[in-house]
């Protein structure tokens, strides 16, 4: 994963700017040095994770929802208190965020990036929501699908995490637990 999100933020970092002007040496320095940045917290995330989980969490699958509601919400809790201090930026640093927006902007600014507009408004009208590192998903919030024009160029997340759109800012979210591990508040360029 993390050779693939190298070569990605490398590819990313270079490409816009090569259109228009040839690329600078450190250029392709930052975008590796950010997605080192970005894919080394992420894993970090996981590993603590895994950590917390333990062999009593992760116990033989279960269909039975309340099991798994139970187990959801124990494994919550446990990293909720493991990471009390977290807050916005951990995982999305000021130059991650940065990589990040402009990934996004130069997305919405092609010529998928009508589409991209209609897609999130059809699964979230732009409501007006506070959000908080470290606290559930939002119920109140539709998991709206991505745009796939997006996904594709966003580094590829380890199993169980999400990227969502809510409002205007990128929210990384743990499935497993359904906490909001970190967003990037107005990522999203106005989508009307």
């Amino acid at each position: 994963m993390t050779t693939r999100l190298l070569l990605w933020f490398a590819l990313c970092a270079c490409a816009a700017p090569a259109l228009a002007a040839p690329a600078q040496p450190g250029q392709i320095d930052d975008a590796v040095r950010v997605s080192t940045v970005f894919a080394g917290r992420v894993r970090a995330y996981v590993t603590l994770q895994k950590q917390l989980e333990g062999p009593r969490l992760a116990q033989a699958p279960t269909t039975e929802a309340e099991q798994i509601a139970g187990r959801q919400d124990a494994l919550a809790g446990r990293m909720a208190v493991a990471r009390r201090d977290a807050r916005q930026g951990d995982i999305f640093t000021p130059d991650v965020a940065g990589q990040f927006r402009t990934i996004i902007r130069d997305a919405f600014e092609g010529p998928d990036g009508r589409n991209m507009r209609r897609t999130i408004l059809e699964g979230d009208p732009e409501q007006a929501t506070v959000l908080n590192v470290n606290v559930p998903y939002p119920e109140e919030i539709p998991l709206g699908t991505m745009p796939p024009m997006l996904l594709r160029r966003l580094p590829t997340l380890p199993a169980e995490r999400a990227y969502r759109i809510v409002g205007r800012a990128l929210v990384l979210k743990d499935v497993k637990t359904n906490l909001i591990v970190d967003f990037i508040p107005d990522a999203v360029p106005q989508l009307r």
